[in-house]
């Protein structure tokens, strides 16, 4: 076989495959950039973590801190008026409510980055039991690490997250988390 009948295959350049790295390499320091400069990101939250600590607005006009409930357990549900299984969850939570609010235990709802009217509005045809804080700026979705909604967040009585879920939370999923969290 001579020269000239073979066949030469031609390489990639290797240079394609530097930049292809040096992109993701630079892609991941400005992602991890970011997430460190956040200084309202402290989530997601674990199990045993300290809850961290808001007050919204709710409803009714009061101001209102996780921090009011110091001593008491808390069930903190996150939702948005547009979330189909948000209004599931709620359905789910509003027999919770009535069973154990006799025990001491705190239900809050917390729409999340929607106007107060569009709540409001919401509200007027579907009356939630327990409190509605409102968080328009969505400044509590990055607080918590919430990336989904519904998402259900217990507090114990020391303030330490107890049970944190991202999705639908089914009642007797909660009843356990519940006890988990100190209520008899």
């Amino acid at each position: 076989m001579s020269i000239s009948e073979s066949v030469v295959t031609p390489r990639k350049p290797a240079f394609a495959w530097i930049v292809v790295g040096g992109l993701a390499v630079a892609a991941l320091a400005a992602l991890a950039a970011w997430h460190l400069a956040s200084p309202k990101r402290t989530g997601p939250v674990t199990t045993g973590d300290a809850a961290p600590a808001f007050t919204r607005d709710a409803l009714d006009g009061r101001h209102v801190s996780l921090g009011d409930y110091r001593g008491r357990v808390v069930l903190v549900d996150f939702w948005a008026t547009w979330c189909g299984p948000c209004h599931l969850q709620a359905d789910i939570l509003a027999p919770l409510y009535a069973e154990y609010r006799e025990r001491g235990v705190e239900f809050l709802s917390v729409s999340v980055g929607e106007e107060v009217e569009t709540v409001r509005d919401f509200v007027a045809k579907r009356p939630s039991p327990y409190p509605v804080l409102v968080d328009p700026a969505d400044e509590l979705t990055p607080t918590y690490g919430i990336v989904a909604l519904p998402t259900v967040l217990i507090v114990d009585k020391a303030g330490k997250v107890a049970y944190f879920n991202f999705g639908i939370s089914d009642a007797e999923t909660l009843r356990k988390a519940l006890a988990q969290a100190g209520v008899a």
